[in-house]
């Protein structure tokens, strides 16, 4: 059976010095070695080459070279016919060289690694940071026993200690032992044979500070080949016996407090806090925005992420380019939600946002590769695509992979930025869900884009922003072109609509418009207008817009007041009212006399009850279900003849409601009820349209006029 082993130890303790020479003692021996290093640095088997470097397997990945598939690529033959490998890495500081040894390993399983038939295989392994990628050699799979290289030195031992932990977490009994490399300090051998007692893992061997490993490194050999009678090179043949025979032990590890009174003879205590650096942290550390969705402070399920959100904003303003830096999959689920958008409005008859048509968007691709290597290549060559284009501004928006692996994206937006004078490229480092939901994205990506475009100074009249547009929602151009209509009626312009569904031409004035009106009362709008009046003193209305006769009243008055238009407001409160009693004469005819439940995801159900009033029906239930994923706590009160009721008890609400029977039932979803009552559809968010009750009425009037039970279920 072959044996696989681990040498693991600090950066520069001669780990792979003793991996080599255990090799060359092995193969002299008879025994057939594959030496697979796994430092980036990839300088574990130069040795046993003749001083020789050999093509990495993931420099084998870059080139190209897994179109021919060869193991011999990334194989060489060394002394005494030692197989030798290197793992390989990306250029220091780029990528994630963790997960370049967890690629590499898959290639050479994928290319048939054990069929080079070794009786061992030994990994080296760099084993200061023992991450997820270091660590795949502890892995059952691939090491069966581990052995650790250490000096006297407290960095050394603790990096041992360390190593230790790693493998603890992986269980089961496989520490070989401990090889004492020693650097000549008298003291050394006391410290490591006292680590060694602590943990209960032996000194399998200790290797003597001496010129000679210098001098066969010169003529680019292991000191088993180059000194083959030296004292060293028979050190090395005695540790090779003891690798093939040694016991296997469990990893038992030192807390850092007993690691230092056993090594430095000290007991750590926690180091006093600095006196004159700042305030409380927590009152004066900046934020990333003023806004955090209720999942995310009640430690919740996140809805969505913050990449999504922030690209279903940049895809809606029109002239404005978006680089998704992200695998294929993210950035298409995220534009999917942009064309889903669209066909729900078309088949609701809602206007649709025109850039989500043909979203200006294109992705970086990320892939394996790259998240080995670095995707600075790919995020420049796309960002000088667009401009190449044409594009004058560009948002980068970042997917979960830039984050884990360190891609400098700010510093290529600016370097891209000052290459191309007249360009503008804003980053929004999302880094997927790091930065929160989808909210946190959409929010993320209004307050980031503002900043970057909107001058300050130089109000405009009688002018708003519309502040907290749904640019998910089906109905939300609609909706906007309503609150458009009303404002002109006013002698009111839209200035521009945030965070989405304008341009940006529009959201470079954003910042001089006389005052902002709230779309939806919900958190983030409220975030954006806080933003809005701190960042560039536009106060926001104190109404907010609400659909329905009544809720129109209420915004529009205060924009009448506002603006010192309260004759034109009247004026059109009362023709609404007026247009609004037209539209509800036919359906009145059917509906007079009918019960209705009302069951609400929004407090906000004042449109759906003065419709309902309004052609005479009578409202026998209504509940307001309430979801932490949904609500954020700014909404109005439970409304007058209302219940609230936890999404835990929606099946208490349902048993009412079948208890009252009533001819109608209005809510977000279906329910388990008779097949008698008619079930009609209302929004999870509130409406804006003041006219939206007419669509209910007309809704409500044809399940009236329906069949009480359907014909196919007399054929069932």
């Amino acid at each position: 059976m072959s044996r696989r082993i681990a040498v693991y130890g600090k950066g520069g303790i001669g780990k792979s010095t003793v991996s080599s020479n255990l090799t060359a003692a092995l193969s002299e021996a008879g025994i057939r070695v594959l030496q697979i290093g796994c430092d980036p640095k990839h300088d574990s088997t130069r040795s046993l080459l003749g001083g020789n470097i050999q093509e990495t397997v993931l420099d084998y990945v870059k080139s190209g070279g897994l179109k021919s598939g060869k193991l011999s690529d990334v194989v060489a033959e060394g002394y005494r016919g030692c197989l030798c490998v290197e793992a390989g890495g990306p250029e220091p500081g780029v990528g994630c060289a963790g997960r370049g040894i967890i690629s590499a390993f898959d290639l050479l399983e994928s290319m048939g690694a054990d069929r080079l038939n070794a009786d061992v295989t030994l990994y080296d392994v760099l084993g200061d940071v023992v991450c997820g990628g270091f660590a795949v050699p502890m892995r059952t799979k691939y090491a069966d026993t581990i052995f650790i290289v250490t000096s006297g030195e407290f960095m050394s031992i603790y990096a041992a200690n360390n190593i230790l932990k790693g493998a603890a977490n992986y269980g089961g009994d496989r520490i070989g032992g401990l090889i004492f490399n020693s650097r000549g300090d008298p003291a050394e051998d006391g410290r490591v044979d006292a680590f060694s007692a602590a943990v209960g893992i032996p000194v399998i061997a200790r290797i003597g500070r001496s010129d000679i490993f210098m001098e066969a490194e010169k003529l680019g050999q292991t000191v088993v080949q180059a000194f083959p009678e030296s004292r060293t090179a028979e050190d090395f043949r005695k540790l090779a016996d003891r690798v093939m025979h040694a016991e296997r032990r469990p990893a038992r590890f030192l807390e850092d407090g007993e690691l230092e009174k056993l090594i430095l003879g000290r007991v750590p205590v926690k180091a006093a806090p600095a006196a004159q650096i700042g305030g409380d942290i927590g009152k004066d550390a900046p934020v990333r925005a003023p806004f955090s969705s209720r999942p995310a402070v009640y430690g919740g399920m996140l809805c969505g992420c913050a990449f999504s959100g922030a690209a279903s904003v940049c895809t809606s303003i029109e002239g404005l380019s978006t680089v998704l830096h992200a695998p294929a999959s993210c950035a298409h689920f995220t534009v999917q939600l942009d064309s889903s958008c669209v066909r729900r409005s078309g088949r609701c008859r809602f206007a649709s946002v025109r850039s989500f048509e043909d979203p200006d968007a294109v992705c970086t691709l990320m892939d394996e590769r790259t998240m080995i290597f670095g995707g600075s290549e790919a995020l420049k060559k796309a960002i000088e695509g667009k401009i190449a284009a044409g594009s004058k501004c560009i948002a980068v928006i970042t997917a979960c992979p830039p984050g884990i692996i360190g891609d400098p994206v700010s510093q290529i937006c600016s370097e891209e930025e000052a290459a191309h004078p007249g360009t503008m490229v804003i980053p929004l480092i999302e880094d997927g869900n790091a930065a929160g939901d989808f909210m946190q994205g959409v929010v993320d990506a209004g307050i980031g884009l503002v900043k970057r475009l909107a001058a300050k100074g130089g109000k405009m009249p009688m002018t708003v922003d519309l502040v907290g547009s749904k640019t998910m929602s089906s109905s939300a151009m609609s909706e906007i072109l309503q609150v458009k209509e009303c404002l002109s009626r006013l002698g009111i312009s839209v200035n521009c609509i945030l965070p989405g569904m304008s341009s940006v031409d529009e959201l470079r004035n954003a910042g001089r418009a006389s005052a902002c009106l709230m779309l939806n009362p919900d958190g983030f709008s409220r975030a954006l207008c806080a933003f809005m009046e701190t960042e560039y003193g536009v106060p926001a209305l104190k109404a907010h817009v609400t659909g329905g006769i009544a809720g129109a009243a209420s915004w529009i008055g205060e924009a009448g007041r506002f603006f010192g238009r309260e004759k034109e407001a009247d004026a059109l409160i009362a023709d609404m009212k007026k247009r609004f009693g037209s539209m509800l004469a036919g359906p009145r005819e059917v509906l007079k006399g009918k019960t209705l439940a009302v069951v609400s995801l929004s407090r906000g159900v004042s449109w759906i009850t003065e419709t309902a009033e309004a052609v005479g029906m009578r409202i026998v239930f209504g509940c307001i279900i309430t979801r932490g994923d949904y609500r954020d706590g700014s909404e109005e009160d439970i409304p007058a003849g209302f219940s609230e009721y936890p999404a835990s008890r929606t099946a208490e609400a349902v048993s009412e409601i079948s208890r009252l029977a009533p001819d109608i039932v209005a809510a977000p979803s279906a329910m388990d009820l008779d097949p008698s009552v008619y079930q009609a559809r209302t929004p999870c968010a509130p409406a804006a349209d003041p006219f939206a009750g007419r669509w209910l009425a007309e809704d409500w009037a044809r399940g009236m006029l329906a069949p009480r039970r359907e014909g196919w279920r007399d054929d069932a």
